[in-house]
């Protein structure tokens, strides 16, 4: 991080322990207000040293990470249900539109093994 020695090492340490804990729990119960009360920060401050810090802010992260478990999780063969469960989608048809939006494709237009390909997003 180019700014990491001007950040007080609560946020440097918040921004750590948040970007782990993003990595590890891919549902919605750890937003970045949760872990700004958690590690005594502002959610604005979190939001931008972890931007800073991870080239992306923590809304987008947390998408990345997810769409790429989850088209690893397809890529195994588990179904797009199978998939939204896991990844605590409200429902299968949320996670198809959330896949769709970030591909620009379905996860059964990538994944569609009839043919014996599968398209590389």
């Amino acid at each position: 991080m180019r700014n990491r020695k001007k950040l007080k090492k609560h946020v440097v340490i918040a921004i750590t322990a948040a970007k782990q804990i993003f990595d590890n729990n891919l549902g919605d119960e750890y937003t970045a207000y949760r872990m700004a009360l958690t590690y005594g920060v502002s959610r604005n401050v979190l939001q931008k040293a972890f931007k800073d810090e991870y080239g992306a802010g923590i809304r987008d992260y947390r998408l990345r990470i997810r769409m790429e478990k989850s088209k690893d999780l397809l890529a195994l063969g588990k179904d797009a249900k199978e998939v939204s469960i896991t990844l605590h989608y409200s429902n299968p048809s949320a996670f198809n539109n959330a896949f769709k939006k970030y591909y620009k494709v379905t996860p059964k237009e990538m994944f569609d093994f009839t043919d014996g390909d599968s398209l590389s997003a």
